[in-house]
């Protein structure tokens, strides 16, 4: 059905980043689908703009000014653009020269609105980014969604990141673009609407492949995950369908059932009771998390031959869990008081 028609790739940006420059836009601009233009929105222009504008002439820069939210950036990106396809694409990916020709060839059936790919590290990473990302690719790591992460089996799915999320222009239109008051929840709340109002498809594709950069820094990839927790939280407070999988709610356990072991154990230790192997079930699933965690370890090492990465991976897992049990907490108090914008 969309095999021939226009695109349009929607890149937001705070500012010409060493990741758009190097590797973005040269890749984007190697595309075998030939059908397309890209819309580069930066808060402000930069001297650099004339020479992009003559080395890609497909390329088209559009200043925001004052809008810095990534999800207001794609609404106007959207608003500008000339395509009946919207890509969107994150300035810290790139995608592989066959992503647009195999994202157009996906768009079959009247129920399928909308596709979407894999977002794989790139070959040129720090240390930092092959920990976070030997943590995303594992079931425990990620709670099951490692197909965004690594090219896993073509699927229907009810919710997808916008990093690498292709939709129909007149279907995002149709409902109402991004709630920036959902940032940066907002790509969720999108999906949910397609699936839930429109009764349309997402469809995932390993072949709308992109490489997409993991956070560089700890401190970066706890609060991305922070805010993950947040939103999701007060989604699913909100009664979203596409946020009420079990895996979401895995981390908040979690932390639950770490308060109630601390205090069980400090309960026996008041209480003085007698030794008792029944005393030690309530351990069970922390003894079985630790198995989790050395998995991780060995199949960190067996992917990476680094036994440094195999411990940080470890103990990024368990500082994620932490991190995001506890705001989707917050979160979900804060979904159930305010149902419009969770943000202050």
């Amino acid at each position: 059905m969309a095999k021939n028609l226009f695109v349009s790739v929607v890149v937001p940006v705070k500012a010409l980043s060493y990741y758009l420059l190097h590797e973005n836009l040269p890749e984007l601009f190697r595309q075998t689908y030939k059908n397309y233009e890209v819309l580069v929105l930066p808060n402000n222009p930069s001297l650099y703009d004339i020479t992009l504008l003559k080395r890609y002439k497909k390329l088209r820069i559009i200043p925001t000014g004052k809008i810095t939210r990534p999800a207001q950036k794609r609404d106007i990106g959207v608003k500008e653009s000339k395509g009946k396809i919207i890509a969107f694409l994150d300035d810290d990916a790139y995608p592989d020269p066959h992503w647009l020709e195999n994202a157009a060839k996906s768009f079959k059936g009247k129920k399928t609105l909308a596709v979407c790919g894999p977002g794989a590290i790139p070959k040129e990473v720090n240390l930092w980014e092959k920990i976070f990302d030997e943590v995303l690719k594992t079931w425990i790591g990620s709670g099951g969604f490692t197909y965004r992460f690594t090219p896993g089996k073509k699927r229907y799915v009810d919710d997808y990141p916008s990093m690498n999320f292709i939709i129909l222009k007149k279907t995002f239109l149709k409902l109402g673009g991004f709630n920036s008051d959902y940032w940066p929840g907002e790509d969720s709340k999108l999906c949910n609407d397609l699936i839930v109002k429109e009764k349309g498809r997402i469809l995932y594709d390993p072949s709308i492949l992109v490489y997409h950069h993991r956070r560089n820094k700890l401190k970066g990839f706890l609060k991305q995950h922070a805010n993950y927790g947040f939103h999701r939280g007060a989604f699913f407070a909100h009664g979203d369908k596409n946020s009420r999988d079990v895996a979401y709610l895995a981390p908040t356990f979690f932390i639950l059932y770490l308060i109630a072991l601390v205090l069980y154990y400090f309960a026996i230790s008041l209480l003085k009771l007698p030794n008792s192997k029944v005393f030690l079930l309530p351990f069970a699933p922390a003894v079985a998390y630790g198995l989790l965690m050395s998995h991780l370890f060995v199949k960190s090492i067996f992917n990476t031959r680094n036994p440094i990465i195999g411990l940080g991976a470890m103990g990024v897992l368990i500082l994620t869990h932490v991190t995001y049990g506890i705001m989707f907490i917050k979160g979900y108090r804060k979904g159930i008081d305010k149902t419009q914008s969770i943000y202050d």
